[in-house]
């Protein structure tokens, strides 16, 4: 019968059912893995699934094979991003593998070879790109996964404290705001005045939110720090997105109004020791190329473990540690940390209107202490948007859906149902067409108005979608009284005192 099944589902349909089963069976991804692998192996051709990827892609490149008059074709183009995606992903993949309960491990012998040979084929697909006739000048499709590789191998410092590969970046910073300028919000961080929308780089992680070449990422950065987005949250984990930026940073030609909220987040056992702490902060200021850090924000997945608070009293004790915020603490083991006397001055947990759980306990402590919060999932992974007004509810594990929106999906229905959800978005559709904003802007306002927030974390696909200027259309304004209480005549229809009870407090998540 199973048989039958695999044998008849279309390939989109067999997609969505193992999406399925690994959404709701998760023990079964290491299985998974194992069989992939092992299929990788045993079926391995002439480079399309070598270990190597990138040096024959670029070899058919240089022979012709690929295009007959030289011009890079769209296929072409999509397998190299393609390619490059999971060159970035493997070498995530890597960086987990080194995490150990001492903190962390260098490369064995075995994996040093391995990683240096093929940052060595990589260099010389670099060479030979840069040296043929038919690359139209463009860019090194794979310069994101060299750099990632680099940054692996710890005795390659070649990537560290330059960015010569991107040249001067010229930021003309608010340029694109013309005479909107002043409509930029700001609060402070420690010493620094930073806008209440950062750019989030959680997109960076993972291919299943489409991939870019260094190219197109930097132009994209560009157009946001323009438009004012000077601010940008990272982590340990987000792929090559403490990399990308930190060689934006060092290129540009005011690197000083650029803000790096990165993050040290602890998922697996481990003795903290000042070791392990210097190592890690080490390493963050390693990957984006400066000798303090912004922001940086905990994670402790394991509250059963009470070394959290001695990792944060090492963390605030390092000079490099500008500013130390939390991820996803909840209020009770926030407001442990900050009675030990440890200076928080920002927690990130998830904040929207379909999701208000820190006004239930948290907005107190962060008012008692002066902690703000830096809110993602506001717009509910894109789903808090004029382009989901009047639309059918989505398949969860359609190809087309992202991770994120399969748990906003989740989130949705549990605060209510779909049909609920279209009424909220056509409240919210007649709020923006009053104000002349989008539905977006209403949303992430929304959040805004609360005084413990200081900023909405909007995601930003660089290289795939831009939308500094509509994110740039939620500053400058408020809700009215009329505004608010049409809202709540929506809220009040949901399942919005029940989600604390449903999902815990906010900051649970991922645990």
């Amino acid at each position: 019968m199973t048989d039958t099944i695999i044998a008849n589902l279309p390939e989109a349909g067999l997609r969505s059912v193992m999406r399925a089963l690994l959404s709701f069976h998760p023990e079964l991804t290491s299985g998974l893995e194992l069989e992939t692998e092992k299929y990788l192996l045993r079926t391995n051709d002439d480079g399309g699934y070598s270990s190597k990827p990138t040096a024959e892609l670029q070899k058919r490149k240089d022979e012709g094979q690929e295009e007959e008059e030289g011009e890079e074709g769209e296929e072409e183009k999509v397998t190299a991003e393609s390619v490059e995606g999971d060159l970035i992903q493997a070498t995530t993949a890597m960086e987990k593998e080194l995490v150990t309960a001492e903190g962390s491990r260098t490369l064995s012998d075995y994996e040093k070879h391995f990683v240096q040979g093929l940052i060595s084929s990589l260099q010389a697909c670099r060479g030979a790109y840069d040296n043929s006739n038919n690359n139209n000048n463009k860019a090194f499709p794979f310069a994101r996964g060299l750099a990632a590789l680099k940054a692996l191998d710890a005795e390659d410092e070649a990537h560290h404290a330059h960015a010569e590969d991107l040249g001067l970046i010229e930021l003309t910073p608010f340029a694109a705001c013309g005479d909107d300028a002043g409509r930029l919000e700001t609060f402070r961080v420690g010493e620094r005045a930073v806008p209440r929308l950062f750019g989030g780089l959680w997109q960076l992680s993972g291919p299943a939110w489409g991939t870019a070449p260094q190219a197109r990422i930097v132009d994209h950065f560009t157009n946001y720090v323009n438009w004012g987005f000077t601010a940008y949250d990272m982590a340990d984990h987000y792929g090559d997105a403490e990399i990308v930026f930190g060689k934006f940073r060092a290129a540009c030609s005011h690197p000083e109004i650029l803000f790096a909220a990165t993050k040290y987040c602890v998922f697996n056992p481990v003795v903290i020791t000042p070791t392990v702490v210097h190592a890690n902060v080490s390493e963050r200021c390693r990957r984006l190329q400066t000798d303090k850090l912004d922001l940086l924000q905990f994670h402790w997945q394991n509250y059963h473990d009470p070394q959290y608070v001695e990792a944060l009293k090492l963390l605030e004790a390092d000079p490099r540690v500008s500013n130390l915020g939390l991820c996803n603490f909840d209020t009770e083991h926030m407001e442990i940390v900050l009675r030990e006397g440890v200076q928080i001055k920002t927690n990130q947990v998830q904040f929207s209107i379909i999701d208000s759980r820190p006004t239930v306990k948290m907005a107190a402590v962060c008012e008692s202490y002066d902690v703000k919060l830096l809110t993602y999932g506001t717009l509910c992974g894109g789903f808090l948007a004029d382009q989901w007004l009047d639309q059918p509810e989505p398949e969860p594990f359609h190809w087309e859906m992202t991770p994120s929106q399969r748990k906003y999906r989740e989130a949705i229905l549990t605060w209510g149902n779909w049909a609920l959800f279209q009424t909220l978005l056509h409240t919210l559709a007649a709020i923006g067409n009053k104000h002349g904003v989008s539905i977006s802007n209403v949303a992430t306002r929304w959040v805004l108005d609360f005084p413990y927030v200081g900023a909405v974390i909007v995601g930003s696909r660089m290289g795939i979608s831009e939308w500094a200027d509509d994110n740039f259309a939620a500053y400058g304004w408020s809700l009215d009284e009329e505004d608010r209480d049409n809202i709540e005549k929506v809220l009040a229809q949901s399942n919005r005192d029940k989600m604390v009870e449903a999902m815990g407090d906010c900051g649970g998540e991922y645990r």
